[in-house]
């Protein structure tokens, strides 16, 4: 038995299969950090050279927040954890707890804060990363306690996909 497929049916499906099974990863550059990510989960939206924020897509939407980027210039490490303490101070963060970690190969630090709301709000979790006079931060955070947030209770590591595809490039 043969089956017989339309050509303009098997174009259509080749077109489709094509574009999900072959699609590029995202990539992004801020100074010698670049970052490859699965442009099926995540839509980078840049607001400026040095900022940049990675917004998920259908169903990651509902377990992660968006995660903003940027390259700030640093003298080292300390320097590199006053931009991440910087990026959790406010109205409704307090007492960011810092942790060593490694981006990449690189020491870095990583803040995480728990909110004064009173309702359940996910923690802010802020990473710098100082390289070559650049520290690159990465924050997830609310901006009020009205926010609801996704990452309440989840056991998900709001950074983790994304710092898996970090590199450093000349």
């Amino acid at each position: 038995m043969t089956c017989r497929v339309p050509p303009a049916a098997a174009f259509l499906f080749l077109l489709c299969f094509s574009h999900s099974a072959f699609a590029e990863a995202g990539r992004l550059r801020l100074g010698q950090m670049e970052l490859a990510y699965d442009a099926h989960r995540w839509r980078a939206e840049a607001s400026a050279l040095s900022d940049v924020t990675l917004r998920p897509i259908g169903e990651l939407a509902r377990e992660l927040d968006p995660v903003r980027l940027n390259a700030v210039p640093v003298e080292g490490p300390a320097d590199c954890e006053g931009h991440a303490r910087d990026a959790l101070t406010g109205e409704i963060y307090e007492g960011a707890h810092a942790t060593a970690v490694a981006v990449a190969g690189v020491d870095a630090v990583r803040l995480s804060a728990w909110t004064r709301c009173r309702n359940a709000m996910p923690h802010a979790v802020a990473i710098c990363v100082a390289h070559e006079g650049l520290g690159y931060l990465f924050v997830v955070r609310q901006h009020s306690c009205q926010g609801g947030g996704n990452n309440l209770f989840s056991g998900i590591d709001p950074l983790a996909e994304l710092l898996e595809g970090v590199r450093f490039v000349p």
